[in-house]
């Protein structure tokens, strides 16, 4: 299997990557492009502030990998806690909850809105966290809310009572910088994004950058792991650019995930101050092979409440 491995590997055999068999398997690499096990990398891994495990949603091996790296880092030190882009902030109390033993599962997930790939996915880490009496940070934006931004614009958010204003971001990032630009170059459909699209593009990862450095103002001795889709750290942008504007002497790494045959992201615009490792994965089984029919999907209208009433 290409995890890590129990016993140290020698320095030649550190150089030599496993192949990946199954969705299950990953292989770490460090900044030079060499493999090395997660128990060679923990070292590193261990004295950094605040590392960014990027994810593609629904792989087995990144999500394996993300509950390996977590246990190794709390047998270390028991002050890591979890950031997890799949609980909002106004989830918090609901996930505290569940931590101390107050809510079922089934009624944390119902409570919660947890991703309907919870069991599946992060399970395993929750129960990490559990055990380990760790913290964990519901760290992103409502998606209710977010949505809203993406039809009526950022100004949207001065119309939502002060509790609702406050699962969000007291600032959003909206100006010109090169996330924005990475974020505008990727077109759907051939369109080029809006502006309203990137204010709420950009709400998931200020959202998320300002919850880390919340908590780690209130808890100085505390490290955090996040896990987040990958476009949010690619190139150290995104959540990470966020982050470090608002404490910029914390030492943050990112481990971005890549499937087999993919580049690797170019690392020009990337702060020097962060760290980086590449997670490579067997790609995602393809959805279609014959040009099958899928059922369309509609997520039909947000519901915005506030859209038509009076600023605050």
């Amino acid at each position: 299997m290409a995890c890590q491995q129990s016993a140290p590997l020698s320095p030649a055999n550190e150089l030599r990557a496993p192949r990946l068999d199954t969705l299950y398997d990953y292989q770490l690499y460090n900044k030079k492009a060499q493999p090395l096990s997660l128990n060679h990398a923990m070292a590193a891994l261990s004295n950094l502030d605040v590392i960014m495990v990027g994810e593609l949603h629904g792989h087995q091996g990144i999500h394996r990998f993300q509950a390996d790296l977590f246990s190794q880092l709390l047998k270390q030190a028991p002050s890591w806690a979890l950031a997890m882009e799949q609980f909002s902030r106004d989830n918090q109390e609901v996930v505290d909850d569940y931590l101390a033993g107050k809510l079922g599962e089934t009624a944390f997930i119902n409570q919660s809105n947890a991703w309907p790939s919870y069991k599946s996915d992060y399970r395993a880490l929750l129960s990490l966290a559990k055990a380990a009496h760790s913290k964990v940070i519901a760290a992103n934006a409502p998606a209710s809310i977010v949505r809203c931004i993406g039809r009526h614009g950022p100004a949207y958010l001065d119309k939502l009572p002060s509790v609702e204003r406050g699962w969000i971001a007291k600032q959003l990032t909206l100006k010109n910088d090169p996330y924005k630009a990475q974020f505008m170059a990727n077109r759907h459909h051939g369109q080029v994004p809006s502006e309203q699209q990137f204010a709420a593009q950009t709400s998931w990862d200020d959202t998320m950058a300002e919850s880390i450095e919340r908590f780690l103002t209130r808890y100085p001795q505390q490290k955090v792991l996040l896990t987040v889709g990958r476009f949010h750290i690619k190139e150290g942008l995104g959540t990470v650019q966020r982050l470090l504007a608002r404490q910029p002497n914390l030492k943050v790494g990112i481990i971005y995930p890549l499937v087999e045959g993919e580049p690797t992201p170019s690392s020009a615009r990337r702060d020097k101050r962060v760290r980086e490792w590449t997670l490579k994965v067997q790609a995602l089984p393809p959805a279609r092979i014959n040009d099958e029919p899928l059922a369309p999907i509609s997520l039909g209208e947000p519901d915005c409440p506030y859209a038509k009433s009076p600023s605050n």
